[in-house]
């Protein structure tokens, strides 16, 4: 097939769903990943109904095994990958360092750093083959700390800087972070519900205001922009955090969409 083929991991809700549903707007076939496999099909579905197209194998990023299958189908079913959005990830333990959970900091880590390694090892021989590119949904918090968030915070800071090593170490492909600002999706429901706990009351209290006036961004507006740097991202990019709504990638956006 000649549409480019795209894997997108925690695809069945939230941002990565919104990726999908744009990536296939775009033309690319999209592979959406995630650990429930009934919100996976819906997602896939609402997409092919949309004239897209759509395949999803549930899986856990943080298992290797998961990864060489979700990779293997990929490529079994449309014949190529062109590129990699390691978009799943958690945002608990809500606690400060000295009270949260060792075994929820593993996870965190298992989920956040060591998903989007496993899921680069296994696509990279066939991203080499089509110089393709990754992209990484990163945080504002990899730069700023936020008390509670230590493993949120330390976890996109280390995504950040793979995202530089692999920029280095395969000058082929193109390999970003991205910064989806303060999304509508249900990582921020529970940092609504929890983060009291572990929170300042003051730093709470801020995302709270900010859902209830309409502050947080629909995911389609990053999805989008998202979408196209997985399909059009210049090389003299790879290495770099990015916004969503930096104004090179917006111009990125404007160009691919009239392109449609």
């Amino acid at each position: 097939m000649s549409a480019k083929t795209i894997i997108i991991t925690g695809a069945s809700r939230g941002l990565g769903a919104a990726i999908a549903r744009a990536a296939a707007e775009l033309g690319a076939a999209v592979v959406l990943n995630a650990r429930s496999a009934e919100a996976l099909e819906a997602a896939a579905g609402q997409i092919a109904a949309a004239g897209g197209t759509a395949l999803a194998v549930p899986g856990d990023v943080s298992r290797d095994d998961d990864c060489e299958r979700l990779v293997d189908a990929a490529v079994s079913r449309f014949g190529r990958l062109d590129a990699l959005v390691n978009n799943a990830g958690i945002l608990e333990p809500i606690a400060p360092i000295a009270e949260a959970d060792p075994q929820a900091w593993q996870r965190s880590w298992a989920v956040n750093v060591l998903g989007p390694v496993l899921m680069t090892r296994a696509a990279l021989p066939h991203l080499r083959e089509s110089g393709g590119r990754i992209v990484h949904i990163s945080s504002g918090a990899a730069n700023r700390p936020v008390v509670g968030w230590g493993a949120y915070c330390t976890t996109k800071a280390a995504l950040n800087h793979l995202n530089r090593v692999l920029a280095l170490e395969e000058p082929t492909l193109t390999t970003i972070a991205v910064r989806p600002g303060a999304v509508d999706t249900p990582m921020q429901g529970v940092l609504r519900e929890k983060g009291a706990a572990g929170m300042t009351p003051e730093e709470h209290a801020r995302f709270i205001r900010r859902y209830e006036e309409g502050d947080l961004l629909p995911p389609e507006l990053p999805g989008r922009a998202i979408a196209v740097l997985a399909l059009h991202a210049p090389h003299e990019w790879s290495g770099e955090f990015l916004s969503w709504d930096d104004d090179a990638v917006q111009a990125l956006v404007r160009e691919a969409t009239a392109a449609r």
